[in-house]
C-alpha cells in the first residue's frame, strides 16, 4: 500500500526567487467559479520544510509563511 501512494505522490519544492501561485483564502462563502489561485508571488525565503516567505509584484512582504501545500509554481 505504501509503494502505490509513492508511485503518486508529488513533492513540492521551490527555491528563492522562483514564482508561485498562492490558494485563496476561503474567510467568506464564495462561488464555485471565482478564482481559487491568485498571484503570481516571488519566493524570498525557505522556512523549514515546507514553509515559505513571499512577496507581491511590488516588493511588499506576505504577512505570514505559507505552506507549501497552499502554493504551486507559475510558469509565465
Amino acid at each position: 500500500m505504501i509503494n502505490s501512494y509513492n508511485k503518486r505522490v508529488k513533492s513540492r519544492s521551490f527555491q528563492v526567487g522562483d514564482l508561485v501561485l498562492r490558494r485563496v483564502d476561503a474567510l467568506k462563502p464564495t462561488g464555485k467559479l471565482d478564482p481559487t489561485w491568485e498571484g503570481p508571488y516571488k519566493v524570498t525565503s525557505v522556512i523549514g520544510k515546507g514553509a515559505y516567505e513571499l512577496k507581491d509584484p511590488e516588493g511588499r512582504p506576505l504577512p505570514r509563511p505559507w505552506n507549501v501545500h497552499n502554493l504551486k509554481k507559475y510558469f509565465a
